[in-house]
C-alpha cells in the first residue's frame, strides 16, 4: 500500500501554542528540512557542513525528548531558543531559514499558479456542463424559424465565473429565446461589429448568457470597463438538423460550436475564455 505524500511544510517559528503534538511536529517538521539541507550540501551551499550538523542532531534530540517525555513542549522549544541565542548553532540556523524560505517563495508561486489553473480549468468545466445540460433538457434539438429561411439549429451557451463555484448562467440563440432585453450596455459592445452574419450581433447564444450574468445578483455593472478581465467563460453548441452537410449525409444532434465571428469580437474586448 502507498503512503500519501506528505504537503509540502512551508517555514514556520516555533509555535506559540505548547501542546505535545505540535511542538513535536514543528521540531520534525524542521528537522527534515535542515537534514535534507545537510544531505544536499556541495562546497557552494554557502553554509559550514559541521554546524548544519549540529542543529540537524539538536532538532532530533529535543523532537527525541519531547516524545519520550523527558522534557515538556514548553521547555523544548524555551531551551532551543536559548541555545540560538547563545550562537551554539555557528550560524546554522540563520542559513537554513534563509535556503527555506528561498523555497517557499518558489513553491508558493507555483501553487498559486496552480491554483488559478485549476479556477480556470474548473470553470470551462463548468460552462460545458451548463451548455450540456441544456443540450439534454432538448434533447430533440432546438429549431429557430427565420425570415424566408428554413428551420436552422438554435445555439445554446454555458457562462461560468471563474473562481465562482457553482455561478453559472445560460444562453440561447435568437432575441425571441432571450430572458433579458438588449440594453445600452449590450449595444455599446457590440457597436461598430461588422454585420458578416445572417442574423443580428445581439441575437447569439453568448449575448444572452452576459445579460443574464449582467442582471443577475452581484454583478452591478455599468459599463464595458467594469466587466472584470479574464473572469467570464463561456461554451456554445449548436442543434444541427442533419442531411447535406459539406457533401455527406448527416444525422441530427448537438454539436460544439466555436463562437462566431461577432462574438470573437466582444469575448476579446472583455477579455473572456472561449472552452
Amino acid at each position: 500500500m502507498s503512503m500519501a505524500m506528505e504537503p509540502y511544510q512551508f517555514f514556520t517559528d516555533a509555535p506559540a501554542a505548547h501542546d505535545r503534538d505540535t511542538v513535536m511536529k514543528w521540531f520534525r517538521r524542521r528537522k527534515g528540512q535542515v537534514a535534507a539541507l545537510d544531505d544536499n550540501y556541495t562546497p557552494k551551499s554557502g553554509f559550514d557542513r559541521d554546524a548544519m550538523g549540529t542543529l540537524r542532531n539538536k532538532l532530533n534530540n529535543y523532537e527525541s525528548a519531547i516524545a519520550t517525555d523527558r522534557t515538556t513542549p514548553a521547555d523544548a522549544v524555551t531551551s532551543f531558543q536559548k541555545w540560538l541565542a547563545d550562537g551554539y548553532d555557528n550560524g546554522a540556523w540563520d542559513a537554513y531559514v534563509k535556503n527555506q524560505t528561498a523555497k517557499d517563495t518558489v513553491e508558493r508561486k507555483r501553487q498559486e499558479e496552480a491554483s488559478a489553473l485549476k479556477e480556470v480549468n474548473d470553470a470551462k468545466a463548468a460552462a460545458t456542463q451548463t451548455a450540456m445540460n441544456i443540450c439534454r433538457r432538448h434533447s430533440g434539438g432546438l429549431l429557430s424559424n427565420r425570415p424566408g429561411d428554413d428551420p436552422v439549429g438554435r445555439v445554446v451557451c454555458g457562462l461560468a465565473v471563474i473562481g465562482s463555484p457553482g455561478v453559472t448562467f445560460e444562453g440561447y440563440s435568437g432575441q425571441d429565446m432571450h430572458l433579458h432585453p438588449t440594453s445600452a450596455l449590450i449595444g455599446e459592445l457590440v457597436r461598430g461589429i461588422t454585420r458578416s452574419e445572417k442574423w443580428p450581433p445581439e441575437a447569439c447564444a453568448e449575448v444572452d448568457a452576459l445579460k443574464r450574468w449582467l442582471n443577475g445578483p452581484g454583478a452591478h455593472i455599468a459599463s464595458i470597463e467594469q466587466i472584470p478581465k479574464d473572469a467570464l467563460v463561456f461554451h456554445a453548441r449548436v442543434w444541427h438538423p442533419g442531411g447535406k452537410w459539406n457533401g455527406k449525409q448527416t444525422s441530427p444532434g448537438w454539436q460544439d460550436r466555436g463562437a462566431c465571428v461577432y462574438c470573437k469580437n466582444w469575448l476579446k474586448r472583455i477579455g473572456a475564455v472561449n472552452a
